[in-house]
């Protein structure tokens, strides 16, 4: 399996990780591009690498086949917790996770991700998830798909999208150059040089995915999980996905304290000494232009002070 993916942000990523891990965690480890190079920098850190979707599972497997320090699990990253706990890890130093598509996905037609290319409407990360892109038109009100390209989106026509979303389900389309087509046509307006439909199929991915509601619950599992001193990294390209890692980012730093999940009893109360934003260089954005858009936060644990 040829599993392409250029890894964003790559130097600012490991030259930010400068605490020697004793374990690390990708909670979105696709590629593996990343990993390869925090296990260069650190090869006695052990690494549990995660990711939902099986395509990228298999190739993780393979390609870190003969490291023995390595780990690669099949599962969402909000289950970090139920993770760890199986495998009887209290704490870990690092946490990493690169929330965009990659690049195997967008290119691969029958995963439904791109609007270039013939392909049914999935866009599921992961295939034995019940509902595809097509399911999710078909069973959602046209009013809460306007909601969602409108949150998502920032769709200013998501009200006509939403109809023609509907509309297309209703008379049979079935394939993403389908529902592309009837979007283009459609719309009135579309910033110039990007597909009008581009910015549709990713919001409509991110709701068949819960991406929001994954990266909201994974950000309140993983951070108790850090140790001292320990550093976490969210890599986002979405303005909706950054305000969540900045905002969560930020009230760490204020020792805000939070329920990591909703029965708990105890909050958290730990904070964190620092937050930096770090965005790729013009030189990366001409070489990569999939990268203009990420953003790189990385949050640096308070010490605890007994």
């Amino acid at each position: 399996m040829d599993f392409v993916h250029v890894p964003v942000l790559f130097d600012e990523v490991v030259s930010s990780f400068d605490n020697e891990p004793r374990i690390f965690v990708d909670l979105t480890s696709g590629g593996g591009g990343h990993d390869a190079g925090i296990l260069e920098k650190y090869p006695n850190a052990r690494a549990v690498l995660i990711d939902r979707d099986p395509d990228a599972v298999s190739h993780l497997k393979e390609k870190f086949a003969g490291f023995e320090n390595v780990t690669v699990v099949h599962s969402r990253f909000s289950e970090i917790d139920k993770v760890l706990f199986l495998m009887q890890i209290p704490e870990v130093d690092i946490i990493f996770a690169d929330l965009g598509v990659s690049s195997f996905q967008f290119d691969t037609p029958h995963r439904g991700f791109s609007m270039q290319k013939e392909g049914p409407m999935d866009m599921r990360m992961d295939a034995s998830a019940n509902m595809t892109a097509l399911d999710f038109i078909k069973d959602t009100t046209e009013g809460k798909l306007r909601n969602i390209l409108s949150e998502y989106a920032q769709e200013r026509e998501a009200g006509t999208v939403a109809r023609t979303l509907k509309r297309c389900a209703e008379e049979g389309m079935t394939t993403t150059l389908e529902f592309a087509e009837a979007i283009r046509k459609a719309k009135k307006y579309a910033k110039k040089g990007i597909d009008p439909s581009t910015q549709v199929f990713m919001a409509l991915r991110m709701a068949v995915n819960d991406e929001l509601g994954e990266l909201e619950m994974a950000l309140k599992k993983s951070f108790p999980l850090l140790s001292d001193k320990g550093i976490m990294g969210i890599i986002t390209f979405h303005s909706t996905e950054d305000r969540i890692v900045k905002n969560f980012f930020r009230d760490r730093k204020n020792s805000v304290p939070y329920y990591a999940v909703d029965n708990d009893s105890v909050p958290v109360t730990a904070g964190a000494a620092s937050s930096d934003l770090i965005v790729p260089g013009e030189e990366e954005c001409q070489r990569n232009p999939r990268s203009r858009s990420a953003k790189l936060r990385i949050l640096r644990k308070r010490q605890f002070l007994y």
